[in-house]
């Protein structure tokens, strides 16, 4: 039945018209015949039967889902509107846009950096391997800590319960020779366990492994993506050709992926740590740590194997023929293990946080100045809303349509906004500092766009909700009897005005 109501709702809404003419004109010809004038019986009905537009409106709403109709229709009135003054409707949205797009895109770098997990699989269980030494002069600070020795590497490697795989790695420099042109090149070295535990597949070849650890064993290495389009032009095949690093020979066995870091490092070529057991001693600390958690474990969990793990690293290993082993029992060192994406943001987090605050002040300045715009339009609209409430629109009725008209307004400049912060998100990409942390991974994401579209949805109830509220419905009425030029009236829209010119200041 309602979906026939809803085809026919045009031959539905005459019929009801038409009713309620021949309704009126039945009440005339009664007045008429009791001795009324045609003009006294007339006015004498419509007031009786009382507004007719209204009576209409109220009939309709038992046929139809008024909400969404009537909503369908405010659409095309607040377009309407918006087209009728275009130099306005462009200022506004010039406006809007400006402020939503620089939220947008500096929300897209919060999102990219602090939000999303790593891109590694099972990123949560990623951890950076720290420890302090309080008793040690100099390592004191939790920040830079004490870094991991080859020796306790080892130690960890083998005795842990917690890790699922672990390893060590420490950048550096080294001179490429063998390719077009000799090269000094950003390197790291890596033990086995690192790129297990991170988890990632070269695009190319295989991982270092632990074969290619041995000491004295083949040399072998692998490259960046890159590296690999600058020297090689990208061809895949040269798996197995040998290029010369730090005058050794060692063969190329894997490619990464097109923007792969090490963590948060950027390198060229990345070469194994082959550690020599039989010269290893304590000391040594100069390798960064990273680690997969088992399945079920935490970092306390972690942490609390470590130190179980301290007392045989230190009867493990010594410093050499006459030195204390229990030496660095005095520097009190405590496994200090951190999320990885800590480890690679930095300190980052509070920067993006304070700027993505001033961003949305912005936001709230632009806001208020389209509102003060909107208040001094509404003004010249005031014999209009008083029209409509005569005729019998309710006051939820023109603030609803109001609002939806500057929610309207707020999603135009959300769109337009959108294509501002890519742009600006295009160049940041292009000029950003290096020490962005994730500066490859910032895009305009779902999550991005999400906010974008709830920003411009909030900016357009913002900019609407005052309008609708002092000037719709009631005061719409008393417009019309006053000819909207009381002067109470204008002295609330001047302190209207100057309550959002106050705030902008502050």
């Amino acid at each position: 039945m309602w979906l026939k109501q809803l085809f026919s709702r045009r031959r539905l809404y005459g019929e009801l018209s038409e009713e309620i003419r021949e309704h009126l004109e039945k009440k005339i010809e009664e007045l008429v015949a009791r001795g009324m004038s045609r003009k006294e019986a007339t006015y004498a009905a419509r007031r009786e039967f009382g507004n007719v537009t209204l009576t209409e409106e109220d009939s309709r709403d038992v046929w139809r889902w008024p909400s969404v109709e009537e909503f369908l229709a405010d659409i095309r009135y607040g377009l309407r509107a918006l087209r009728r003054n275009p130099t306005f409707t462009a200022v506004a949205l010039l406006t809007i846009a400006i402020g939503i797009g620089a939220n947008t895109a500096v929300f897209s770098v919060v999102s990219s950096v602090l939000l999303k997990p790593l891109n590694y699989p099972n990123a949560e269980q990623l951890v950076s391997l720290h420890q302090i030494a309080p008793g040690a002069p100099g390592l004191a600070d939790f920040e830079s800590g004490l870094h991991l020795s080859p020796s306790m590497y080892f130690t960890y490697a083998e005795h842990n319960r917690a890790f699922q795989s672990m390893g060590v790695w420490v950048t550096g420099t080294a001179s490429v020779t063998g390719v077009a042109e000799p090269e000094q090149v950003r390197t790291v070295e890596v033990s086995d366990g690192v790129l297990q535990a991170l988890d990632v597949p070269p695009a190319v070849g295989r991982w270092l492994s632990e074969a290619d650890q041995v000491p004295r064993g083949p040399q072998r290495v692998m490259i960046s993506y890159g590296y690999g389009q600058r020297q090689f032009g990208g061809d895949q095949s040269i798996i197995g050709r040998n290029i010369t690093v730090d005058a050794r020979p060692r063969e190329i066995v894997g490619v990464t992926h097109k923007g792969s870091r090490l963590v948060d490092t950027d390198f060229d070529v990345m070469v194994p740590l082959a550690f020599d057991r039989r010269n290893l001693i304590l000391a040594g600390f100069g390798f960064e740590g990273v680690a997969r958690l088992k399945t079920g474990f935490t970092i306390a969990e972690a942490n609390a194997d470590l130190t179980r793990m301290l007392p045989i690293w230190m009867d493990s290993w010594t410093n050499g023929p006459g030195t204390n082993p229990h030496f660095y029992e005095t520097w009190k060192i405590t496994p200090m293990i951190r999320p990885l994406k800590r480890e690679v943001i930095g300190n980052i987090s509070d920067v993006l946080w304070v700027v993505m605050g001033t961003i949305g002040l912005v936001m709230l300045v632009a806001c208020a100045n389209v509102t003060n715009l909107l208040l001094v339009r509404i003004e010249a609209r005031q014999q209009e809303l008083a029209v409509r409430a005569a005729l019998g629109a309710g006051w939820g009725r023109m603030v609803r349509g109001l609002l939806v008209e500057s929610v309207m307004l707020g999603l135009m400049g959300g769109a337009l906004g959108a294509a501002f912060a890519y742009a600006g998100v295009r160049l940041l990409l292009a000029i950003g500092p290096t020490n962005l942390p994730r500066l490859s991974e910032i895009s305009l994401d779902a999550r991005t766009l999400g906010f974008t579209v709830l920003l411009a949805v909030l900016s357009g109830l913002f900019l609407g909700l005052i309008p609708a509220l002092k000037y719709a419905g009631p005061r719409a009425s008393l417009a019309l009897r006053s000819g909207g030029r009381a002067a109470n009236a204008s002295r609330e829209r001047h302190r209207a005005r100057n309550i959002l010119v106050v705030g902008q200041v502050a």
